[in-house]
């Protein structure tokens, strides 16, 4: 038995803010001051001011009706903006570390696939609401609605942008999964998934033969970091291990590390989770993960126990979203995997995610308040679903 904190979300939202931004600051100083020549407080202010803003999204945003998204109109504007926002980076997109992911509005960096990983995780979630009945009885929607996010994807990846493609991907596959696709039908959108990205590989080493160059491959540095052939592709990630390595259970202390002082070039941005390690240890890495788990815990509840499709699909979304990206970040921080660039969700300075992250929040709060006008003010979720 347990019982409705609807605060719950509003509550780990916060003191996620508050972890974030201290640890900014801390990470950060030093960039600020030698590197741009502003004030040390630069960006952990900036990072305050989008978490303020971020909270208050998040209360909007949850106070949305089902209805506002779920229609044929919404289903067409929201993958519009994603497509035309992905060929506006093409066009118009700021370089930065070798990848076209930003645009410049009137002085903003702005970064459109951290909003497009909301987009089209309400798109898959509109979609299969909407038109659930046809495809319950077609294979036609339900291949229109892969060709349209195989598009989006390989759009990303043109930026260059794999871990963003990565992270769309699977959400919306886990939305696929669980949206009540019988498996024979799974296992056919499995194996035409299979077969795209086979014919796609074929393409790009056909007409890019180059793309697999020494070059291109640096990213597999982090196999074997300390060889003196991959000094300079793994210079962060060595920088990253002895932050980590030297933080210990405890770290050393708050404001005391060494690696964030032009050692860690991203100390502040793809690279927190080392500050977090070696200053505050492994239990700073605990502290932030379990204020992880109780947002994925509410999550959950939604997904198991809302009577909404939609509801439903955004939540499982949400959870792929976050849970894939904290993967990507710590597993490439630690060498696990390849380094993908994406942030740490929560963590890692920038408005685009924050802002993203935080709108996801508020639909999966909102499906949190619908399931509990549902199932009765105040009554637990045990007791309706056995009864």
């Amino acid at each position: 038995m347990y019982l409705v904190k609807n605060k719950t979300i509003l509550l780990s939202f916060l003191l996620l803010s508050l972890y974030s931004v201290i640890l900014v600051y801390s990470a950060s100083f030093q960039t600020a001051l030698v590197r741009y020549e502003v004030s040390a407080h630069y960006f952990a202010l900036r990072q305050f001011l989008f978490f303020m803003f971020g909270f208050f999204l998040l209360l909007v945003v949850s106070h949305l009706n089902e209805q506002i998204v779920v229609n044929g109109k919404a289903i067409k504007w929201m993958y519009g903006v994603s497509f035309f926002m992905l060929l506006a980076v093409l066009f118009l997109g700021v370089t930065t570390n070798s990848a076209q992911r930003w645009l410049n509005i009137f002085g903003f960096m702005f970064q459109p696939t951290e909003v497009l990983k909301l987009l089209v995780i309400l798109f898959t979630a509109t979609y299969f609401t909407y038109f659930g009945k046809q495809i319950e009885k077609s294979d036609r929607p339900l291949f229109l609605y892969l060709f349209l996010l195989l598009l989006l994807v390989g759009l990303i990846i043109l930026q260059p942008d794999l871990g963003t493609a990565g992270i769309v991907f699977v959400a919306a596959l886990s939305q696929l999964i669980v949206s009540g696709l019988s498996l024979r039908r799974i296992f056919k959108v499995i194996l035409f998934l299979v077969g795209v990205s086979l014919v796609a590989f074929l393409l790009v080493y056909l007409v890019h033969p180059d793309f697999f160059s020494s070059t291109k491959m640096a990213r597999f540095s982090y196999l074997d970091p300390f060889n003196k052939a991959n000094l300079n592709a793994s210079y962060q990630l060595r920088n990253g291990y002895y932050a980590i390595g030297s933080g210990g259970f405890w770290g050393s202390g708050f404001g005391s590390g060494i690696q964030k002082l032009g050692y860690l070039p991203e100390a502040h941005t793809d690279f927190i989770m080392a500050v977090i390690s070696e200053e505050l240890g492994a239990l700073g890495l605990f502290l932030y993960l379990s204020l992880i788990f109780i947002l994925i815990k509410q999550a959950f509840r939604v997904i198991f126990f809302s009577s909404s499709t939609f509801d439903n699909l955004v939540a499982v979304g949400v959870v792929s979203w976050i849970s894939i990206q904290i993967f990507f970040n710590l597993g490439g921080v630690s060498g696990i995997i390849p380094l993908t660039g994406v942030p740490l969700p929560f963590m890692s300075y920038g408005g685009s995610s924050i802002l993203a992250l935080a709108c996801g929040l508020g639909f999966v709060r909102a499906g949190e308040r619908r399931m509990k006008k549902q199932n009765g003010e105040g009554e637990s979720y045990a007791i309706q679903k056995k009864n």
